[in-house]
């Protein structure tokens, strides 16, 4: 809305083909310019890339982001921690699942040794030589089709984590992708803030 003062002669505000300003205590006007393109190739892709970290980051909040993140982040939620760790992506302006981050830390991560379908669920496997058993491996699958996103937890010593897809569309399973993630919890009674591993990602084959 604009606002017209007729004793300083001054505008705030969009009004026909002007616009009303202030600078430094000084009012001015200058003609309106309508963006030529609002929707611009790098701003559409931009947003495609914000809108699907943020429905995976949003379905595996609970789950996974909010009791695993370790350290704890500063003024910021683990759900705000997982879009700011996706940089990359933002900075490509291309949406690519293979390069999607959930966690990123120095906690050691073997990466995934396979990942198939077996039934109504994806099993999601790795070397568990090395590490510290009792780390939590979190794995998290994602159907770029759909757009369903399932997560399940387990232990390093297990080398497996069993993610359930039955909600999926068991129809077509060939956009499915495969993260794992490990997490220690801050040892009690020190200064340990905990750690969390970097992202490890396998393209799930098609059954």
């Amino acid at each position: 809305m604009a606002t017209l003062n007729f004793i300083r002669g001054s505008i705030k505000g969009k009004v026909g083909q002007f616009v009303g300003s202030s600078w430094r205590g000084k009012d001015y006007i200058k003609t309106f310019t309508p963006p030529s393109n609002p929707r611009t190739e790098g701003q559409v892709a931009v947003r495609t890339i914000f809108q699907n970290v943020a429905h995976i980051a949003k379905a595996i909040y609970e789950a996974v982001l909010k009791p695993f993140t370790f350290p704890r982040p500063h003024r910021i939620t683990a759900y705000n921690r997982m879009v700011q760790i996706n940089k990359a992506l933002f900075e490509a302006m291309a949406w690519d699942p293979a390069k999607l981050r959930i966690f990123e830390g120095p906690l050691f991560n073997p990466g995934i040794a396979s990942a198939s379908i077996s039934g109504a669920s994806v099993s999601v496997s790795f070397d568990a030589a090395t590490g510290e058993g009792t780390d939590a491996a979190l794995a998290v699958v994602y159907d770029e089709i759909t757009g369903q996103t399932m997560s399940a937890q387990g232990v390093r010593a297990d080398a497996v984590v069993t993610v359930p897809i039955a909600t999926f569309d068991q129809a077509d399973l060939s956009g499915l992708y495969a993260y794992l993630v490990f997490s220690q919890e801050p040892a009690q009674g020190t200064n340990d803030p905990g750690q969390v591993s970097n992202t490890a990602y396998f393209k799930v084959p098609a059954a």
